[in-house]
């Protein structure tokens, strides 16, 4: 406890005048009050203080906190609190005249609040009466009467913001013992805050405070006792893994590198480390050094993980990056290790690739073994969020393809020359399929090995694409299909995806290999659009035998595919499955039955089997050739091989045709059968699997459609027009199962445009059934709720009023205008027109565009329609939902608002005086008369309130 004189310590204890703080023995006012409990120096002790709350101390709560050392409860009655400068000067004081206690060893908070506002961490409040504390230096007192019970000086060295300042727990609580500086610390921030984000320990022991760095690095604390550090000697520590490019673990490990202990046991206090030996070399000062208090103690076997973030392995967390390229400054990226200005051991890794760190194999954890990058090894075991590497634990052995089999981690199984025999491949996609999302590649195998660490490409010097490890990935024996990635090569379920390999349409070679060395190459000449090239099975068989590679490179080895493939059905090969004769007899007319997979004769569709239902010549979301389609009704089953396909049916042109050969394309009775230009979702806009791609194009006007089979039509249809981004189509009572009529499709009066969305933009049923669309209706619109085609209900003299506008909102006014109107009876809005006159002319009421659209514009009777400028509530001013928009301004002043059907005005208003800016017009809700609102100048018309109540009931006129 620090002793002052009295007049030193001259305190002013601040309370409320009517309370009283002096006792009758004070000699001034600033002298403290009487204190029942009589106390003596000591008998309570200052043991914790948060000068210096999280962010401005005004938002915060600064707080005292004492202890009761004694055997007995100490009454606080006419204790005094006291905070000065610390050379006791501008000191503010607080006088307890509450009953408050002290249980004997406990610890009681006093803080800067009222009981009010008082939170749990504190005992009591004082108010404002200490002001406020300053974060700096300062002394904080408890009195009683003239006796200094306990007095504490702080300075900067101790204070942190968010952070209280505690005697240190290992220190037995005494008020002479905190009067020694190095016995306060700042309170631990590693656990849990006792509020929000401040941290302390109030109205508990406090924590040990840690121990002060001794001045010599070359010394430690062992179990309290300062002794000198004992260092690694060469050879004792190796550098065994580095991180120097983190990914996934950026946040959360970040770079690192490990050492592995090889013999003795020794501290690593003062050990150098860095990642620039050239810089060290120069000024060995440059290098991080390992200092702590406590010896650093580690010994042979033992692990030391240096990382930049704190982990659950981390045993020290350093400030240091670690380079990924050489640089003019640091000409050898690596790591490195020193102790006394002389390296120990060093690393200089190749380019680190992302996410991965470089382990040495634990055969070679020896200074000279880490020399050698043979061996080392990319790492393959995950940590943490997912990147690749053992921090902080012993390295497993070093695999050179390395690939997970079902959770055990193994080298995979590489071909070798013998194991590979490339047998089809697929260059020339077709249009309607698209490449190179399309190309394959096919060989046969006869041993079984792992992909992982295959390479694709022209030749050993332009390697395109390498399997990567992860997953092991068997294949073989027996033939292996290889597609590229992505949506349509995924549809022939290879056995491998690959990217990057791009096949060229007029000649190549094929080259597949591992590590560099060549396993087979094939030329594939000049192939055709949409036929793979392929080798003969008898050379596919003679490689059996004889397991030469070679045999595939003569050009009489190879021959084009003749048979198309599922799911396309359009382009000729056979991946992963034999592959026909060369040169061997044309297909007939079988096909293979998929149940079978025995030839069958084809089962053509018969006239009245079929009906074309929907077609779309005009998508709006992807281009023509890729989104255009066509479905049909089959009434019975058969298959599609040799369906034709045309435009022009007199004379019968065929355009495109379903193959004859290859499998059977079955239809059932029932089916909806799409026919599209592209197959591949991601392309075609989102369209579910086509039965078949067709290369014939559909025209988006005056054009037509036919199909037919052996030179016989069997139904098409002929249109005028068609829709941007909607299908024409059939409704559905037009199309009678088991009695098809395919002339319904040839009256206008049976078809309609299409109206649900099957992506973002287009409209149709793809693939699906047809709605009863309103086939027959004069005027049709589709009802939602109904999920139909209906009649319009246009609305009639009297059942629309005009009851609400804005013509002079702030901003952009020809975003944010609107008006409202009231329905007297069930209507749809489609084909009523806004104008901007009060009595427009017959001219300008037939020229006026009505609101129009497919979806039905209803408005309930009883409800309201709002009319816009702008749809978007981002640019109308955070408007409901608008059920149209209009297209003319709103004048300020002289303005007018009509709407009409044909050539009959429903309802009409008009105004002379100027329009207040935000404020709108609005109807008396007791008026739904359209004769009695004509004049907005004058009743029933009124100002609303700011903005108005769009599509809500107008409040009552004044």
């Amino acid at each position: 406890m620090n002793r002052r004189t009295l007049a030193r310590l001259a305190l002013v204890v601040s309370v409320a005048p009517s309370a009283g703080c002096g006792d009758s023995n004070a000699t001034s006012d600033t002298d403290g009050g009487s204190c029942v409990a009589a106390l003596r120096g000591g008998e309570l002790v200052i043991t914790e203080y948060m000068p210096d709350p999280k962010g401005s101390d005004a938002d915060g709560i600064e707080w005292i906190e004492v202890y009761n050392p004694g055997s007995a409860p100490v009454s606080l009655v006419g204790v005094g609190l006291v905070y000065s400068k610390a050379d006791g000067t501008d000191s503010k004081g607080h006088l307890i005249q509450d009953s408050v206690e002290i249980p004997p060893g406990a610890y009681m908070t006093f803080g800067a609040v009222t009981d009010e506002t008082r939170p749990e961490y504190i005992d009591y409040g004082y108010g404002t009466d200490l002001g406020s504390m300053s974060n700096t230096s300062g002394m904080l007192t408890v009195r009683c009467g003239n006796v200094v019970v306990d007095e504490v000086l702080y300075d900067a060295t101790r204070i942190k913001d968010g952070v209280s300042t505690t005697l240190d727990g290992q220190v037995t609580p005494d008020a002479t013992a905190n009067d020694d500086l190095a016995t306060w610390c700042t309170a631990p921030t590693d656990g849990e805050p006792y509020f929000t984000t401040e941290y302390g320990s109030p109205r508990q022991p406090n924590a040990a405070c840690p121990l002060v760095a001794p001045e010599s690095c070359g010394q430690c604390y062992d179990g309290g006792v300062l002794r000198d550090a004992v260092g690694p000697q060469a050879g004792q520590l190796v550098i065994t893994e580095v991180m120097a490019n983190a990914g996934l673990t950026t946040m959360t490990v970040g770079e690192w590198f490990e050492l592995q202990v090889t013999g003795g046991e020794f501290d690593l206090n003062c050990l150098q480390y860095g990642s620039n030996t050239t810089k060290f070399a120069g000024d060995p000062e440059s290098a991080q050094v390992l200092q702590q208090p406590d010896c650093f103690k580690v010994g042979a076997g033992d692990t030391v993980l240096f990382s930049q973030k704190q982990w659950a392995e981390t045993d020290v967390v350093m400030k240091l990056t670690l380079n990924d390229s050489p640089s003019d400054s640091n000409p050898s990226p690596g790591v490195f290790i020193a102790y006394g200005g002389q390296i120990l051991d060093e690393l200089h890794y190749p380019n680190p690739k992302d996410g991965i760190a470089w382990s040495l194999d634990p055969g070679a954890t020896t200074v000279a073994g880490n020399d050698d990058p043979a061996n080392f090894c990319l790492a393959y075991n995950p940590f943490a969020e997912g990147d690749l590497g053992t921090p902080g634990v012993p390295n497993p052995v070093c695999l050179k393809n390395p690939c997970d089999d079902g959770g055990t981690v193994r080298e995979a199984v590489a071909p070798v020359p013998g194991d590979i025999f490339i047998t089809e491949v697929h260059a020339n996609v077709s249009t309607g399929i698209g490449e190179p999302a399309g190309e394959w590649i096919e060989f046969f195998t006869p041993v079984s090995f792992d992909l992982n660490g295959l390479q694709l490409g022209k030749s050993a010097e332009s390697v395109s694409f390498t399997f990567p490890g992860g997953q092991c990935s068997p294949v073989g024996p027996g033939l292996v299909l290889l597609a590229r990635s992505g949506a349509t090569g995924d549809m022939l379920a290879p056995a491998g995806s690959y990217s990057s390999l791009q096949l060229g349409n007029t000649s190549g070679t094929l080259w597949l290999g591992v590590g560099g060395t060549e396993l087979d190459h094939m030329p594939y000449d000049t192939p055709k659009d949409g036929v793979a090239r392929q080798v003969d099975p008898a050379v596919i068989d003679a490689f059996t035998q004889s397991l030469d590679p070679t045999l595939n490179d003569p050009a009489e080895a190879r021959c084009d595919a003749t048979v198309p493939y599922a799911p396309f059905n359009t382009d000729l090969g056979t991946p992963g499955a034999d592959n026909s004769v060369c040169n061997g007899p044309p297909p007939t007319g079988q096909c293979t039955d998929p149940d079978t997979q025995q030839p069958r004769d084809i089962d053509p569709p018969q006239a009245g089997e079929l009906l074309i239902t929907e077609w779309m010549a005009n998508p709006k979301l992807v281009g023509d050739t890729e989104g255009e389609w066509f479905e049909l009704f089959a009434d019975a089953d058969f298959d599609l091989n040799g369906l034709e396909l045309g435009k022009v049916w007199e004379p019968y042109t065929v355009g495109d045709f379903v193959p004859v050969a290859g499998d059977c394309l079955e239809v059932k009775a029932g089916d909806s059968v799409l026919i599209a230009r592209n197959a591949d979702a991601a392309v075609n806009g989102g369209l579910p699997t086509p039965r078949f791609v067709t290369k014939l194009s559909l025209g988006n006007s005056n054009s037509g459609l036919f199909v037919g089979h052996g030179g016989v039509e069997l139904d098409h249809v002929a249109y005028a027009t068609t829709s941007d981004g909607a299908s024409t189509q059939l409704s559905l009572e037009s199309i009678t199962p088991g009695a098809l009529d395919v002339a319904v499709n040839d009256d206008p009066a049976n078809l309609c445009t299409a109206a649900a969305l099957y992506n973002a933009s287009d409209k149709g049923s793809p693939a699906a059934q047809n709605v009863a669309c309103g086939g027959g209706l004069v005027d049709p619109c589709f009802d939602a709720d109904l999920g139909a085609m209906r009649e319009k209900h246009s609305p009639g003299a009297g059942d629309l009023v005009i009851t609400e506008f804005l013509a002079n909102p702030s901003g952009t006014e020809t975003d944010r205008e609107w008006f409202e109107v009231l329905a007297n009876a069930d209507v749809d809005l489609n084909n009523v027109k806004a104008l901007s006159k009060f009595a427009p002319t017959p001219t300008e009421l037939t020229n006026a565009k009505a609101f129009g659209g497919t979806d039905c514009i209803a408005v309930a009777a009883g409800t309201r329609a709002l009319l816009a400028r702008k749809t978007d509530p981002a640019v109308n001013g955070g408007l409901p939902a608008v059920d149209a928009a209009f297209g003319f301004s709103l004048a300020n002043s002289a303005g007018a608002i009509s709407l009409a059907v044909g050539d009959l005005v429903l309802d009409a208003v008009q105004w002379a005086t100027s329009q207040g800016e935000d404020i709108a017009t609005q109807l008396d809700p007791d008026v739904s008369n359209p004769a009695l609102n004509d004049n907005t100048d004058i009743a029933p018309w009124c100002d609303a309130v700011g903005l108005g109540t769009p599509k809500q009931e107008n409040p009552a006129c004044p």
